[in-house]
């Protein structure tokens, strides 16, 4: 990877040819940002938010308003970002980190990136994927194939993320032109539900939570429409996976036609049609007091039978579609993140792996997935499946965007520094990059210090035994997580976050007594930039 005449980055990525690397235009790029990003979050989590708040309206709307200045704020930020220069063109976020914090913070980004985030995130997109199969052959808005659906959706996961990754091997191309259909179709869906829940709410005010204080909703679930500040914070890091997976972008940008212009720009307008997207659903939904997608049209349909049914699988094909887009859109990002750090050495095993892939192309990331897939599984699927829940899935999904967008506030507070730095890397400036800065990383920072402090430590102690219903989709199940077991999880991930990238680094230092990189905890050998 280099510079050409014009300092524009130059792609020397294995089996990425020139004209490959120039194939992806803004439209492309907008395409894959909201096919990762839109699709799941706003289909699957906004049940559990109508339960946080109580049914109150303006809670639901201020839990999504909040989340949404803090992403936007944090996405407008990442377009100076995005413009500094990095060794790779597709090391995205681990590059802006190692070229505006330092050499040990990118390090550990890019070790973290692939075995926490994009190991866990595609698995948990895969979950939902395959949810959103079984609920195509169920009648009712809960999935039941008995004691053991859980095994069940595991095993269709798994399968998911095995054909997805091998078609990036063999017709990348396709995929993303797949992208680009899977984001125009998920709009359906999306303008049904906000159409028939707004006009039928208006037209039949019985269940409309504007209008009314308390409901039973069509599908029993009982709201006191009481307002509550700790429910719309508890709220927001299920709201944050709605608006995850913007930077994704940043790992294909060696295959993008004029970086510099169109990464920044992608960012900020997907993320501004995915808000206004998420805000007019929400609207739908809260007009006819149902938080998923399906019980708006159960109320819609309540006195047609057929209509009603049909409406339900009409829906569960489109959400099917939807989150079809949004595994393919997470996995193409994903094994070019895998096959970055393995081609790097930066995970344990790397020469291993290298050798094994022999030069083609996104097989060192096919291999690192697998491995990195089959280790959560054990960790997440054996519980979840002897439980027969998808609870735990849910709560490590909120999890870890809640300890990524942490990561990207410390970066968006770093870009602050670097305009007051003499010898800060070069990046094309924007109006704005302060405030937005600011209240991006003080947003984060406060949603992340608040569930550590308060809703897995405070909260515990006065509710350790109550049940835990913040989490949990779409397996119909008595088996509920408590307050205590949902607190063991969260902690248990925060080790995770902690343990994995020191493993990797012993592991490393154990087995190759040849390697030449700094280790995280050591000083940079060399200089990884040209002059």
């Amino acid at each position: 990877m280099g510079f050409n005449k014009t300092n524009k980055q130059v792609s020397t990525e294995p089996g990425v040819s020139k004209k490959t690397a120039a194939s992806i235009g803004l439209f492309g790029a907008v395409s894959i940002i909201i096919g990762s990003t839109v699709g799941v979050g706003i289909f699957f989590k906004n049940g559990n938010i109508f339960k946080n708040n109580n049914g109150n309206p303006w809670g639901v709307l201020f839990s999504w308003i909040i989340a949404f200045v803090v992403a936007l704020a944090i996405a407008y930020s990442f377009g100076e970002i995005v413009t500094c220069k990095t060794k790779s063109a597709n090391s995205g976020l681990a590059g802006w980190y190692e070229r505006l914090i330092g050499y040990r913070s990118g390090r550990l980004v890019k070790i973290l990136l692939p075995l926490l985030y994009y190991g866990i995130y595609v698995l948990v997109d895969a979950i939902f994927f395959s949810e959103a199969i079984f609920n195509c052959f169920s009648q009712g808005n809960k999935i039941n194939c008995g004691t053991n659906t859980m095994w069940y959706v595991i095993f269709v996961a798994l399968a998911g993320i095995f054909v997805f990754a091998t078609l990036n091997l063999f017709c990348s191309r396709g995929l993303q032109k797949t992208s680009n259909v899977t984001t125009i179709l998920k709009f359906i869906p999306l303008g049904l539900v906000i159409l028939t829940g707004i006009i039928f709410g208006c037209i039949n005010k019985d269940q409309n939570l504007f209008a009314n204080d308390s409901i039973t909703t069509i599908d029993g679930t009982e709201y006191s429409g009481k307002f509550s500040f700790t429910g719309m914070l508890d709220s927001l890091p299920a709201i944050f996976f709605a608006f995850d997976s913007f930077l994704i972008i940043g790992n294909i940008a060696g295959e993008m036609k004029n970086p510099n212009k169109n990464i920044p720009l992608s960012i900020v307008v997907s993320m501004i049609v995915a808000g206004i997207l998420y805000l007019l659903v929400t609207i739908g939904q809260i007009c006819v007091g149902c938080g998923s997608a399906y019980a708006v049209f159960d109320f819609i349909f309540a006195t047609n039978v057929t209509a009603k049914t049909a409406f339900h699988y009409i829906i569960s094909i489109f959400i099917f579609i939807s989150i079809f887009g949004v595994l393919n859109s997470m996995t193409m990002g994903a094994i070019r993140s895998f096959d970055s750090a393995v081609e790097e050495e930066i995970i344990v095993g790397s020469k291993w792996m290298k050798k094994i892939a022999n030069g083609k192309f996104l097989m060192k990331g096919f291999i690192l997935l697998s491995f990195v897939t089959a280790f959560y599984t054990i960790i997440f699927g054996i519980p979840s499946g002897v439980m027969n829940t998808d609870q735990i899935f849910d709560g490590v999904s909120n999890f870890i965007v809640l300890a990524f967008f942490g990561i990207y506030a410390i970066l968006s507070a770093a870009s602050i520094l670097n305009r007051y730095n003499g010898h800060a890397p070069e990046v094309i400036k924007q109006k704005g990059q302060i405030p937005a800065a600011v209240i991006g990383s003080f947003g984060c920072f406060f949603i992340f210090e608040y569930g550590l402090i308060w809703q897995f430590c405070g909260n515990i102690a006065i509710n350790a035994n109550k049940q835990f219903e913040a989490w949990g989709l779409f397996i119909d199940n008595k088996v509920t997580l408590t307050y205590a077991q949902a607190a063991i999880w969260f902690w248990t991930m925060c080790g995770i976050l902690i343990i994995v990238p020191i493993l990797n680094e012993l592991l490393i230092k154990l087995t190759d007594k040849n390697y030449n990189q700094a280790l995280i905890w050591e000083k940079q050998k060399e200089s990884v930039f040209r002059k």
